[in-house]
């Protein structure tokens, strides 16, 4: 029937009515000019994204390593260990929350992540000239050799006198344990020094970042990099 709206008058009733289905509505919503703006953001973006993938790796090897470190103060306690896991905790806690602020394009996650990195390497300075000021080579005998091997050597002395742990200790003890905690400030001060300026340096991605690219074009990159990250 006509009036039901099934002959070719109600289906041309119908797709009058309905959106058009061609190419045009497949249209983007952003002339070429935009387009530009959107590219030069994206490169803009490029290095603040991937200060942001180090921050957070650089957080994950803290934080495990600050795990490790726990572990070893529950099985041989100390105040020294204590205070270095809390220390690593919270660095570690610290570069997971800049990397965040990092791939949100902050402004203030350069310095926070550099600042980190800085107090990192403090700690790990502070750690290795305690360990050198407080070298004992008496300390280091007793812990080289248990009461009970020490008896046994005694009760040996051609033994001892072949093993003689203490002259070894005496000799290369202090010299060891000086070259040691000495490497490792070293390599600390190449290593958190280069990853502070590296952070230093996303500072002027940021600014760059933020100067050169319109509101809604940060808007959108934004919610792209939370989409991604989550």
């Amino acid at each position: 029937m006509p009036g039901d709206g099934a002959g070719p008058g109600g289906d041309a009733h119908a797709s009058a009515g309905s959106p058009a289905a061609g190419p045009e509505s497949r249209a983007s919503p952003l002339d070429e000019t935009q387009y530009a703006l959107v590219q030069e953001a994206a490169r803009l973006y490029r290095p603040i994204k991937r200060a942001a993938r180090t921050a957070l790796a650089s957080s994950v090897v803290t934080l495990v390593i600050g795990a490790s470190a726990a572990l070893s103060v529950l099985i041989w306690p100390s105040l020294a260990g204590a205070f270095i896991t809390l220390g690593l905790g919270v660095i570690g806690v610290v570069e997971f929350l800049g990397s965040r602020k990092m791939r949100q394009a902050d402004p203030a996650a350069a310095r926070l992540l550099a600042t980190n990195q800085a107090a990192f390497l403090g700690l790990i300075v502070l750690y290795c000239l305690a360990q050198m000021l407080t070298f004992s080579t008496e300390d280091a005998k007793a812990a080289a050799l248990s009461p009970e091997f020490r008896a046994q050597l005694e009760a040996m002395p051609e033994m001892a006198r072949t093993i003689d742990i203490d002259r070894i200790i005496e000799q290369w003890g202090p010299l060891v344990t000086y070259a040691f905690y000495s490497l490792v400030i070293l390599l600390s001060i190449f290593f958190q020094g280069g990853m502070a300026l590296y952070y230093f340096t996303r500072r002027r991605h940021l600014e760059a970042f933020h100067s050169r690219t319109p509101a809604w074009v940060r808007r959108l990159l934004m919610e792209c990099a939370a989409d991604e990250a989550g």
